[in-house]
């Protein structure tokens, strides 16, 4: 019997994905921007956090294509039940390991453009990390834009020694306490 609402895509031929280089806007919001806190059934995150928060960075354009990464693991357990004959494996939690890596002059101002990515992650302070995969980075954000949601605890934020002839780049790194997927700006 098949499930009507299951859909089968097949394609006969390949396709393009989209490219990643401007395709892929991210922005550093703080918490007080969005009042309460989010929680794990959030299902909308606030568009003017994006659009007209004067505390929030626009920071993809102060990375390389590699300045940002986000590594969940999952944390399990082993079970088996007596009456049943394989061992699985049962999801208990997950960690949440974000780095972001930035242009940064410690010569200019806080204040500064080339700074606020900076600025925007000070140690001991938690921020939201918001990305809209696929979306192009020059467009203005909408109501119909789908972002992927982390809040990041920063544990450490140091400048990387120079590279000849490169930026010169700070990174900062830290963990996650909450991740949420595909949430519609509102």
């Amino acid at each position: 019997m098949s499930d009507p609402e299951l859909k089968i895509i097949q394609s006969a031929t390949g396709m393009d994905g989209v490219i990643a280089s401007g395709n892929t806007p991210l922005w550093i919001v703080q918490p007080e921007t969005l009042g309460a806190p989010l929680t794990d059934q959030a299902k909308t995150f606030p568009l003017k956090a994006l659009t007209t928060a004067t505390d929030t960075v626009k920071a993809d354009c102060h990375m390389n294509m590699d300045g940002f990464s986000a590594t969940r693991s999952l944390t399990n357990r082993d079970r088996k039940r007596m009456c049943e004959k394989f061992t699985q494996s049962v999801k208990t939690g997950e960690s949440i390991d974000l780095t972001l890596s930035a242009i940064y002059d410690q010569q200019a101002g806080a204040e500064e453009l080339i700074n606020a990515v900076y600025t925007a992650l000070p140690e001991g302070q938690s921020v939201y990390v918001v990305q809209a995969f696929g979306w192009d980075s020059q467009k203005p954000v909408t109501a119909e834009t789908k972002v992927d949601v982390y809040r990041m605890n920063v544990q450490q934020r140091s400048k990387n020694q120079p590279v000849d002839g490169e930026d010169l780049m700070f990174t900062a790194t830290g963990s996650g306490d909450l991740y949420l997927q595909d949430v519609k700006l509102a």
